[in-house]
Parts: C-alpha cells; sequence; structure tokens
C-alpha cells in the first residue's frame, strides 16, 4: 500500500538505483510503471510505506543494514555527491545516500526489534536482537511546520489578549470557557487583521516556499489566506461552549445565524442595526458552523493534523492558470511543491505509527482529516464572496495590507 497524495503524482528525481539494494525487481524500469516514486532513489517499482516514508524495498533494506550494522559510511567528496537525474545512480554514494533517507524523514523508531533483523532469523530472549541506536535524525518536514504553527497560534492568542503563561506554547486557542466578553462582531475585517498580519511570517517559514518563484508565492498566499482564516477561527470555535447558531472569532466576536435562545451575554448586543447586518450572513454563518466548526469538534484534530491539513491547502499545485499568456509557477515550483507534499503526508503517517494507531484505523483517520479541507474551501470561497459587498457597502473596514492580501490580483477560487 503506499500513501501518496492521489491529486499530486510526485516526480521522480532519480531513474536508478544502486543495484545491490534493488531486490528482485531490478529488471523493471521506473518509466514503466505507475504510482509515487521512493523519496530517496526516485524509483517507482516496488515502492510502499517504510519506516515512516515512501520508499522503494532497496532503500528501505539500505536503511535497515546502516542502522542494524552499526554502519558509519563516510563520503569521500565532503557530503556533496550529485544526487541528480542525470548523474548515474547505481553507484551512489553510501554516506550521501543515507543522509538522502535521513532528511526525507526515515527514522529508527520504525523500526521493529524482533523483524528488522538481518539474515537468518533466530528465536532468542537475548538483548542483542534489539536494534542499535543511529544518529539521531533530522527534524522532518512535518515537524518543523507544526512547531512553527504552534509558535504563530501562540503569538496570535497573546496579541489578541490571551494571557501569557511563560514559555508555555498554545497549540490551540485557551478561551475562557464562557461567553464572557464576546460581542456580536460589527466588520469581519479588523477581527481578521492579526491573521493577515502573521500570515506572511506563516508561509515563509514553510520548507521551500521562499524558493518558489516570486509570483506563485503571491499567488499561493493570496489564495490561502481565508483557507488560514478559516481553519483558526474554527479551531477557536470549537473550543469554545458549544452553541448550534453561534461562529466565534478570535478576537471573541460573533457570527449568530439565528437569534432564538442565545446566550444573554450575546443577546444583550443585539441592536436593529447588528441584527440586519448578521442577516446578510447567516447563511454564511451557518455554513461555517455545519462545514468546518462541527467536523472540527467531532474530530479533535491534534496540532500535527492541523498542521498536515494547512500546509497542503497553501502548497497546490493544482491551482495553476494563465495571466497574459504567463504561468504563475515554473516546472522547478511544481517540483517543489509535489516534494513537500509527499513528505508532509508520509510525515502524519508517521505520527499515527509512533503513536501507535491501530493500523486499521490508520487510513479511516486520514480520510477523515484531509476531508476537512473541503468543508475549508468551500467556506474561504464563500467568504471571499461575501466580503466583496461589506467592503462595496462600507459594512466593513479592511486595512489596505489585509486588503491587497485578500481581495489580491493573483487570487483565484
Amino acid at each position: 500500500m503506499t500513501f501518496s497524495d492521489p491529486m499530486d503524482p510526485s516526480i521522480p528525481i532519480f531513474q536508478h538505483h544502486e543495484e545491490e539494494e534493488a531486490g528482485p525487481s531490478t529488471t523493471i524500469k521506473a518509466e514503466e510503471e505507475d504510482g509515487p516514486c521512493c523519496l530517496v532513489c526516485g524509483r517507482v517499482a516496488n515502492t510502499g510505506h517504510h519506516y515512516g516514508v515512501t520508499a522503494c524495498l532497496g532503500c528501505k533494506t539500505f536503511f535497515r543494514r546502516v542502522v542494524l550494522q552499526k554502519n558509519s559510511p563516510k563520503c569521500k567528496y565532503k557530503n556533496h555527491c550529485r544526487l541528480e537525474k542525470s548523474v548515474n545512480a547505481k553507484r551512489l554514494c553510501r554516506s550521501c545516500r543515507y543522509q538522502k533517507c535521513l532528511e526525507v524523514g526515515m527514522t529508527e523508531d520504525a523500526l521493529h526489534p524482533c523483524r528488522d533483523v538481518i539474515g537468518r532469523r533466530v528465536r532468542n530472549n537475548s538483548s542483542d536482537s534489539s536494534p542499535i541506536s543511529s544518529p539521531p535524525s533530522i527534524p522532518t518536514p512535518l515537524s518543523t511546520i507544526t512547531d512553527m504553527d504552534t509558535d504563530i497560534r501562540t503569538r496570535t492568542a497573546h496579541i489578541l489578549g490571551e494571557p501569557a503563561n511563560g514559555n508555555e506554547q498554545i497549540h490551540f486557542y485557551s478561551p475562557t470557557p464562557d461567553y464572557t466578553n464576546v460581542i456580536v462582531n460589527h466588520g469581519i475585517g479588523p477581527s481578521l487583521k492579526v491573521d493577515i498580519l502573521l500570515l506572511r511570517e506563516w508561509v515563509d517559514r514553510i520548507p521551500g516556499f521562499r524558493e518558489l518563484s516570486e509570483r506563485f508565492q503571491q499567488h499561493l498566499m493570496h489564495r490561502f489566506c481565508l483557507r488560514y482564516t478559516v481553519i483558526e477561527h474554527g479551531l477557536f470555535t470549537a473550543q469554545m461552549p458549544y452553541h448550534k447558531n453561534v461562529w466565534f472569532l478570535s478576537d471573541r466576536t460573533c457570527l449568530v445565524s439565528e437569534f432564538e435562545n442565545l446566550p444573554q451575554e450575546i443577546k444583550k448586543h443585539l441592536t436593529p442595526k447588528v441584527i440586519n447586518e448578521q442577516q446578510l450572513l447567516a447563511s454564511f454563518t451557518e455554513m461555517l458552523i455545519h462545514e468546518v466548526a462541527d467536523p472540527l469538534r467531532r474530530l479533535k484534530p491534534d496540532s500535527v493534523e492541523v498542521a498536515t491539513v494547512k500546509t497542503l491547502m497553501l502548497l497546490k499545485p493544482t491551482c495553476l492558470r494563465e495571466i497574459d499568456g504567463d504561468y504563475l509557477s515554473t516546472e522547478t515550483d511544481i517540483k517543489s511543491v509535489n516534494d513537500v507534499r509527499n513528505r508532509v503526508i508520509n510525515g502524519l503517517y508517521s505520527h499515527y505509527i509512533k503513536n501507535g494507531m491501530d493500523p486499521e484505523q490508520l487510513p479511516i483517520r486520514v480520510s477523515e482529516i484531509l476531508n476537512l479541507t473541503g468543508g475549508v474551501e468551500q467556506c474561504a470561497a464563500r467568504a471571499l464572496e461575501e466580503m466583496h459587498p461589506t467592503r462595496v457597502f462600507n459594512l466593513s473596514s479592511f486595512d489596505p495590507y489585509s486588503s491587497n492580501v485578500i481581495f489580491g490580483y493573483y487570487r483565484d477560487v
């Protein structure tokens, strides 16, 4: 079974493989097979999910041998071997190949002490059968993104008035668990300002994002901005006391879809003008609650899952179009985006495996988490439609920077 994103087939970086590790299917050419490629060598044949990443049997065996046999291969060329398609990959430097395994996310934690042995298998209870320690793995892209996402959310919460707790980070918002100081929103623009201001830093800290062409960066950020805010305010709503008719924003304002049975703390802020404004957005508010807040409450995603969803929604290589005859992205852009997406998805599987999830439940959970993107996409597109008239009719103000990001030239559906 392979686990690459079916919407974004990865582009092989290498066409060949080291013969001694290639296994029985060496004669099958990668060009003749369909499916995801090995993230280490680019081989398409005999790939599967091994030690936390998509890899072929040859690279799986190579990594296992290095770890279990205490091999410490040294590079003769100062770790600058060219692991490229144009180079004969059948004789890859073993040191650089091992470093590539670590870079794409392979981890010794995924080795099983009894199953992953070398040579003839002998049943014994000796401690000698346990795997030895390998050099520490470098941080995977998903762990880096998760830490960054938590850091930005912590700062956002503190800017919006969440009390600072020393060095404690806020994986999710921790609102006061009641309706204290909640008022009905009277202009969506100011409520999004902090999110939009920190959005640029968020996307810049995604591995590889700043190496993309400037035009493609702008396009992805404009397209992503409302998806980012929908997810963040959805997380805040999911942590507030449940009310079927109220969508909360992280500045402790709210949108109301119906006005019956509202908490008194919210109801006291209703005036005829506010009611009219809320009625204009009532169907959109209901959509936000049912498509985003309710699934978040039900699934209770952790910080790694949320970081995965946000990254996949940002790095979407299928959102291409031509403007004045020019493409928004280059071929290199698409390769880079596909590489990060594949590594993030593999990181999500590794996260589940490391935490001992039942293998039968793993694909179900992945499907449920990735399905969150559908509701967010719909609500973000609807949000843009709703914001245009609020800006035109001066029902809400947007500062110049937020206005440029939200209604920018390079955005699309």
